[in-house]
């Protein structure tokens, strides 16, 4: 299929875009502000490690080529914007925000990227191009962020002289089974030209399975319900593991008890909800609730999950502190530090929860190290028998350890 596709953003999100839509057969060019992610690209390594990408890579490869210059978006007939927007505030600091209700949206998300990305595009682009975005976001956010930056540095009127989309991304990090290429993905757009655009794209030209809403804040919120059911429901069943350990109860035979039920439950794990999405995303929908609707007493749920999310990571070092002292451990080892247990993938220290726990067992005056032999630019060992001599107290995060955090 002849074509040429524009991917803004060389990271997760837009590497497995820019390999999928060469695989089937489009011309793709990636554009990303950091110097290192196109110097890989362009060398022939991907910039990101995913199972779809790594294994797809040298099918791909040549077609793909990276650049830091947005005039070469210009003869695509495709762009996807696949760029972050990262939270500012965790922690601490995001729990007295929240309980004290202060700040807008950008005191919380950082959206310059996205905005940056439309002005730029607006330089470049040719009328009658196709701009999907993949950015999660609050509803109105892709016009309001996206679409406003892209009229404000051109001619072009969104849904009229370029078509607008947006498509959510749906990548499940490390699966081999449900990746790309066959997750569902929903569509919305600015009117019945870009809708009717953005499903030949993604049906027919990526070949990806298709649910169209109505319009573009129908398909952002689509995404903001399912990470913020996925918060929910780890934040519940975090606190009941709470307080179960509180009183002496065995949480975790009660919930193998409760998944006997075949229908009408499902069953969610405990932990510190972290990660790239389900922080985020809870988070700009509870905003968006809140600036809408302030006397909702229907928002609070989900300011809560969040409040009691962030206090749960304290939680966590909490019981690691008292497993340690128990043991006179002085210095623990953290074994795996993925994002999420046997992850390869660190993402960032702010959304990390391993560093984050290291972090706070710092400050409550422990020798902290870690070791993960598929993350070792951040590992403090060479390998595992290093690591365990050093160390008074193993804790494993999908690895072997003295104790496992899953169950902590």
């Amino acid at each position: 299929m002849n074509g040429r596709l524009a991917v803004i953003g060389g990271g997760f999100v837009g590497l497995n875009v820019a390999v999928h839509g060469a695989l089937r057969g489009l011309d793709v060019i990636v554009v990303d502000i950091n110097r290192r992610v196109v110097e890989l690209i362009n060398s022939g390594v991907p910039s990101v490690r995913d199972v779809y990408v790594v294994e797809n890579w040298v099918k791909s490869r040549d077609h793909i080529r990276a650049t830091t210059e947005y005039p070469e978006v210009n003869d695509a007939m495709w762009v996807v914007v696949a760029v972050n927007t990262p939270m500012k505030v965790y922690g601490r600091r995001l729990v007295d925000m929240l309980e004290s209700d202060r700040g807008s949206m950008d005191d919380y998300i950082d959206f310059n990227p996205v905005e940056v990305a439309g002005r730029r595009l607006g330089e470049v682009v040719r009328a009658g191009t196709l701009v999907s975005s993949e950015v999660t976001i609050y509803p109105g956010g892709t016009v309001e962020r996206l679409g406003s930056g892209i009229e404000s540095s051109s001619k072009h009127k969104v849904g009229e002289t370029l078509q607008l989309v947006h498509s959510p991304e749906r990548i499940n990090p490390g699966d081999r089974v449900w990746n790309i290429s066959n997750i569902p993905r929903v569509l919305g757009g600015l009117g019945d030209a870009s809708v009717k655009a953005g499903i030949k794209f993604y049906k027919e030209i990526l070949g990806i399975p298709v649910a169209k809403v109505t319009g573009l804040v129908e398909a952002e919120l689509s995404k903001l319900i399912e990470n913020a059911q996925r918060l929910i429901n780890i934040t519940l069943v975090s606190s009941v593991k709470a307080v179960s350990d509180t009183v002496k109860v065995d949480f975790y035979e009660a919930l193998e008890g409760a998944s006997t039920k075949p229908f009408g439950f499902q069953k969610y794990r405990p932990g510190y909800a972290g990660g790239p999405c389900l922080v985020k995303d809870t988070l700009m929908l509870y905003l968006w609730m809140r600036d809408r609707a302030s006397r909702s007493p229907f928002k609070e749920l989900l300011k809560q999950a969040i409040v009691l999310n962030e206090l749960y990571l304290e939680h966590l070092a909490s019981r690691a502190e008292e497993v340690a002292r128990d043991r006179g451990a002085k210095r623990i080892l953290f074994h795996g530090l993925g994002y999420k247990p046997r992850s390869p993938f660190f993402v960032s220290e702010d959304i990390n929860v391993i560093w984050r726990l290291m972090r706070e067992l710092e400050t409550r005056g422990f020798h902290v190290r870690a070791y993960d032999p598929e993350i070792p630019e951040r590992s403090n060992f060479k390998n595992f028998e290093e690591a365990r001599n050093w160390a008074d107290l193993v804790v494993g995060w999908g690895r072997e350890g003295d104790i496992n955090l899953e169950h902590l």
